[in-house]
């Protein structure tokens, strides 16, 4: 029976689309919702029925004391077209920066800032983007900041990467007193300066206190040679664990820290161990060491930082008469990684114990950063602003027509995720339950349940993931928007396909991944056009039913489409389904749980039809012969009736008798020897008493044909290869033991 009697006469294409809709209903009602209800965002806006504006600028806006400097600023609009003004606010003393209007179909505009006697300052501005629509104010805003200097003085910024383990107490004591004179240096020579330090020890022995960035008012850097002072004065020399620390990570942790654009990056490293590198067993490798330092030394240069200072011991004896190690070499990739072209500086750490301190390091540190910076900008030209990040509305949705708010990509993307598994279980559970009771009229048992199950998870996550992933970085345009909604619902309905191809006898992979991507197309147009009249929930519902139905319907269909030899198998008048025929054996009999097809009232296994060479070949399994055959080849096997049926690519062939082993030739019994009297006849003898009359002598046998010598199998020209089927002599993959030959059903 293929299906409930209610459904027994529909077409396989519609009666496996209801059975992909009911599954992906269900999906979408039973856990699709609950789950959505669960893990959507809080910050969800209310969609984008209203209009929207949101506004970006250069991240920061380089000004002179006196002068003036254009920047970019960029909006991003919903649901309207008009002019949009832009506005500055909470400016610094005697800067001005004058509103502009971007127009209708524009995006970006430059705005002029202007300093008359400013003071040095960096601080925050709010920028405000103002439209009317339909006589209602529509508003966003950000921020960004003003950063007014003296060209005169060249730009610096400073990052200490201090080792504050158990040793290194004197080290940190240094940077702390000598800080002072350090920034009296640099203010001495007219560099526009700022420091700041990123402290650390040993991530694995530590944890995350490791590694600390410290802050002044909330910022990384600072020209408060005092406050800087306080701040190192809180630091600690503790912990550590073994020899090596985390140097390499700290250094990284500098690059990252907001130097300004315009200003000369330097990095001043203080340690007196070599880096921990660990290798795939979470342990300690020196070998990995100079893979791991040019891998940061690379880091060093993408980063644009200028030169990279080294204050390491290498091999001096200390006050204890003890050698430092020798730790030059290991650093030296990141003196030489820095954009200047001169390497950088190199201070011997044990100098620093020997009484010399910090004061005179920092003073000789001072002269090198000055000229640097000098050099990088010697005519004290102002940096242009940065271009503006484009503006960003929210987040995109693969399943809402809301846009979240920023930041909640990562769990939009758990979220379509799981509510996409959600359905492809369904949808795949449903149709794997569905072919199995089409093909024997039982569900399957525990384990093929959980198969269609488990990879219809596996597709809906990978599928969900991807094209939520796709989705949200599709650019502001709603044609490309479009089709990157549809791409990512075709992933989720191909990944399905494939695997109900492993469910449906001889049906290609790729024939399956084609079917489901259709299905998933049509289910997202479907979705769309719904939700848009109706919402989200009433679409998402819809959406799951459609993608269920449209994944059925099409995997059927393609199944059909490009088979070239099947099966009819008729139950009754209205009850006849097809089963596609190819290298798979399709197995006919009794033993539902073993056979392709369950045929009640026949043997365990009663036929095996497949194609061989291009031709349909239907194996009789309890004897073992096999025959080629047509188009309209019908035989009876149970309850059921078999009709081979070929396609128009289906190599034309001519019914052949069955062919059975010859029998063996009769061996033809040796005749018995017949004695023949053809001896001369006695004379006659005189009357007396005879003698006891001897024995006749037996004639000779007449002669007869040789007895034809028994016949023996032809055997094969070489040695058999161990690999081969004892049977057919076919090659199957695997191991001796458990290869598997699908023409003779035996394994070997």
């Amino acid at each position: 029976m293929p299906a409930p009697k209610m459904l027994s006469g529909l077409p396989k294409p519609v009666l496996f689309a209801l059975y992909g809709a009911v599954g992906g209903l269900l999906g979408a009602l039973v856990f699709g919702e609950p789950l959505y209800a669960v893990l959507e965002p809080e910050k969800a806006a209310t969609g984008r029925p209203e209009p929207e504006v949101a506004v970006a600028a250069s991240p920061e806006i380089p000004l002179p004391l006196d002068g003036s400097n254009p920047f970019v600023v960029e909006i991003a609009r919903g649901e309207f077209d008009e002019p949009v003004t832009v506005r500055f606010e909470n400016l610094p003393a005697g800067v001005t920066i004058d509103p502009i209007t971007i127009a209708k179909g524009q995006t970006k505009g430059n705005a002029t800032a202007t300093a008359r006697g400013a003071a040095v300052a960096v601080k925050p501005i709010k920028v405000i983007a103002e439209a009317k629509v339909g006589g209602k104010p529509v508003t966003g805003s950000t921020s960004t900041s003003v950063a007014v200097s003296d060209p005169s003085r060249p730009q610096a910024d400073i990052m200490f990467v201090l080792d504050v383990t158990a040793s290194m107490q004197n080290e940190i004591d240094g940077v702390k007193n000598g800080v002072r004179s350090f920034a009296a240096a640099l203010q001495r020579n007219k560099i526009d300066f700022r420091i700041g330090l990123v402290a650390f020890r040993d991530l694995t022995f530590d944890g995350p206190a490791a590694m600390q960035v410290l802050k002044f008012r909330g910022d990384v850097f600072t020209s408060d040679a005092e406050a800087f002072r306080d701040q190192v004065g809180t630091l600690l020399a503790s912990g550590g664990g073994d020899i090596p620390e985390s140097s390499l990570e700290a250094v990284t942790e500098a690059t990252n820290q907001p130097f300004r654009k315009s200003a000369t990056k330097v990095i001043l490293l203080i340690t007196d161990a070599p880096p921990k590198v660990l290798d795939q067993n979470a342990r300690h490798s020196e070998a990995s060491i100079p893979a791991a330092v040019q891998r940061v030394a690379g880091i060093v240069k993408n980063k644009g930082i200028d030169s990279v200072h080294l204050v390491v011991p290498n091999g001096k004896v200390n006050q204890a008469g003890v050698a430092n190690p020798v730790l030059l070499p290991t650093y030296e990739p990141l003196r030489e990684a820095g954009l200047e072209k001169a390497k950088g500086e190199f201070f011997e750490l044990a100098d620093v114990g020997a009484g010399v301190g910090f004061d005179t390091l920092l003073n000789k540190f001072s002269v090198r950063v000055t000229e640097a910076a000098k050099a990088k900008n010697p005519e004290g030209k102002l940096q242009v602003a940065g271009e503006a990040k484009a503006p960003e509305l929210g987040q995109k949705s693969l399943q809402s027509n809301k846009e979240y708010t920023k930041g909640s990509g990562v769990r939009l993307a758990i979220l379509s995720a799981v509510w996409t598994a959600a359905i492809a279980a369904l949808v795949c559970l449903a149709l794997v339950a569905g072919q199995h009771h089409y093909l024997r009229g039982t569900l399957p048992d525990a384990m093929g349940l959980g198969t269609g199950l488990g990879g219809g998870l596996v597709a809906g996550l990978v599928g969900g993931a991807a094209g939520q992933a796709l989705y949200m970085i599709a650019p502001d345009s709603k044609f490309l928007t479009i089709i990157f909604l549809l791409f990512g619902w075709a992933l989720l309905g191909g990944l399905a396909g494939v695997g109900l191809s492993l469910f449906i006898p001889n049906l290609k992979k790729v024939h399956g991944l084609a079917g489901g991507a259709i299905g998933g197309v049509v289910g997202a147009i479907g979705f769309m056009l719904v939700s848009s009249f109706t919402g989200d929930i009433v679409g998402r519902l819809v959406g799951g039913f459609l993608v269920g139905f449209c994944i059925g319907l099409m995997v059927a269909i393609v199944e059909a489409a490009f088979r070239r030899a099947w099966l009819e198998v008729r139950y009754g008048e209205r009850e006849t389904i097809t089963v596609n025929l190819g290298p798979e054996p399709v197995k006919i009999g009794g033993d539902g749980p073993a056979c392709t097809v369950w045929a009640r009232g026949a043997p365990p296994l009663a036929l095996r039809y497949f194609i061989r060479n291009g031709q349909v070949i239907c194996e009789d399994s309890p004897t073992r012969t096999e025959s080629t055959v047509s188009d309209g080849d019908a035989r009876e096997v149970g309850n059921v009736r078999l009709t081979v049926r070929t396609g128009t690519s289906a190599a034309p062939v001519e019914n052949k008798p069955p062919t059975r082993p010859a029998p063996a030739p009769k061996r033809t019994p040796e005749p018995a020897p017949v004695a023949l009297d053809d001896d001369p006849m006695p004379m006659p003898m005189p009357v007396s008493p005879p003698p006891a009359a001897p024995k006749p002598a037996a004639a000779p046998p007449r002669p007869t044909a040789p007895a034809p010598a028994p016949v023996q199998a032809a055997k094969p020209s070489g040695p058999r290869d161990p690999d081969a089927c004892p049977g057919c002599g076919r090659k199957n993959p695997g191991r001796p033991g458990a290869r598997y030959c699908m023409l003779c059903d035996n394994t070997y």
